[in-house]
C-alpha cells in the first residue's frame, strides 16, 4: 500500500521568549555571582511577585530560572527530590553542579514527552507504547502525521535554567572548582571558562554589558559584582524584565552560598546611580570635546580647499592663452 502525500505537515508551535532576565557571573578566588528580576510566567499571565526566581538546591549550588513558572516548578521540584535524596544517602559525597544540570535535562524531557502523549495520544486512546506496537495496524498517514507532531511538540513557553555552584569536579579532586551551566530546553551548554551568561529575553542587553567590559573569570569580585548589577539594570530596557533585584554569591570555597540582602542590593543600586550621573557628566564633556574637535577639523578642511582651489586658479592663469594685442606687441618687438 502506498501512502498518500499528506495535505500539510504539522508546523512546530512557536513558543514564547521568557519575559525576564538572569544572570551568572565567575569571578577571582571561585566566586559566583547570579543576579535576576522577579517578572514571573504562568500560563499566559505575567506577573511580578515578591518572590525571587533561585533555587537551591544545597548550600553550593544554585539555579536561576526563566521561563512558565509552573512548568519550571514542576520539573525543578522532581530535580530537588532526587538532589536531596542522594545527598541523605551519602551526605559526605558532594553532588556536582553538572549532575543537577544533566538531571534537570531528563526530568525535562521526561514531562515534555508525558504533555506530548496526553495532548497528541490520549484522544485517541493510544500511549507511546500502544502506538509503537499498533503502527503497523495504522494508516501510514496517520503514523505520520502522529510521529510528526510528536517530534514537534513543544512546551508553549521557552524554558531556560542557570546552573551555578562549586564541587570537587577538576583534575584535583580535592581542590574546589566553579561551574556555570546554562540550559535551551533540554540542550546543556558549559559557560565557565567563558564567565558570565543570561537568559530571558534580557540576554542580549546584559551579555553586551560583559562583553563590552571585557569581564573574564578571574576579574576582582567587586568588579564583577559591580558589573553583574549593572548588567541586570541595562537589560531593563527589554519588555518585560522586572524592575525587582535578586542576588546571591556563591563561593568562595565549598559550600558557602549567601542571598544579597534588600538594604544591601539598595546601597548598590545607589552606587549604580551615581555611576550614572558620572558617566552622563562624561559624556556630556565629551560631546563638548567633540564640538571642538569637529570645528577643528573642519578648519583643517576649509583651509585645505582653500589653498587648493588657490593653487588651481593659479595654474589656469598661466596656460591661459594670451590676447592678440599682447602677440602683436611681441612681434613688433
Amino acid at each position: 500500500m502506498i501512502a498518500k502525500p499528506l495535505k500539510s505537515i504539522p508546523k512546530r508551535r512557536k513558543v514564547r521568549t521568557p519575559v525576564t532576565v538572569c544572570i551568572a557571573a565567575v569571578a577571582e578566588r571561585g566566586t559566583l555571582i547570579g543576579v535576576s528580576d522577579r517578572m514571573l510566567t504562568a500560563g499566559d499571565v505575567e506577573f511580578e511577585p515578591g518572590q525571587a526566581k533561585m533555587w537551591s538546591f544545597s548550600s553550593a549550588i544554585w539555579a536561576l530560572i526563566a521561563g512558565d513558572i509552573s512548568i519550571q516548578g514542576e520539573i525543578l521540584n522532581k530535580v530537588d527530590t532526587e538532589i536531596r535524596r542522594r545527598i541523605a544517602a551519602d551526605p559526605e559525597v558532594w553532588v556536582s553542579v553538572k549532575e543537577v544540570a544533566e538531571l534537570y535535562c531528563q526530568r525535562y524531557r521526561e514531562l515534555l514527552r508525558s504533555r506530548a502523549e496526553a495532548a497528541i495520544l490520549h484522544p485517541l486512546n493510544l500511549t507511546l507504547s500502544s502506538f509503537l506496537t499498533k503502527q503497523s495496524k495504522l494508516s501510514p498517514e496517520l503514523v505520520i502525521s502522529l510521529a510528526d507532531k510528536l517530534s514537534t511538540y513543544d512546551f508553549d513557553s521557552h524554558l531556560e535554567v542557570l546552573f551555578i555552584g562549586n564541587d570537587h569536579e577538576g583534575p584535583d579532586e580535592k581542590s574546589v572548582y566553579v561551574h556555570l551551566y546554562a540550559t535551551d530546553g533540554d540542550k546543556l551548554s558549559d559557560l565557565t571558562s567563558v564567565g558570565f551568561a543570561a537568559i530571558g529575553i534580557g540576554k542580549s542587553h546584559a551579555e553586551s554589558q560583559f562583553m563590552f567590559s571585557g569581564h573574564w573569570p578571574s576579574k576582582p569580585f567587586e568588579e564583577t559584582f559591580l558589573l553583574a548589577y549593572t548588567a541586570k539594570k541595562r537589560a531593563e530596557v527589554a519588555p518585560g524584565v522586572g524592575k525587582d533585584t535578586d542576588m546571591v554569591v556563591i563561593g568562595p570555597g565549598l559550600g558557602h552560598s549567601l542571598k544579597v540582602e534588600e538594604k544591601h542590593i539598595e546601597g548598590l543600586e545607589k552606587i549604580y546611580q551615581k555611576s550614572i550621573t558620572g558617566n552622563a557628566k562624561a559624556i556630556n564633556t565629551a560631546v563638548d570635546e567633540t564640538k571642538n574637535f569637529v570645528k577643528k577639523v573642519r578648519r583643517e578642511y576649509e583651509a585645505r580647499e582653500k589653498a587648493s582651489r588657490a593653487a588651481t586658479q593659479s595654474a589656469e592663469s598661466e596656460h591661459a592663452p594670451k590676447s592678440s594685442a599682447s602677440r602683436r606687441s611681441k612681434g613688433q618687438q
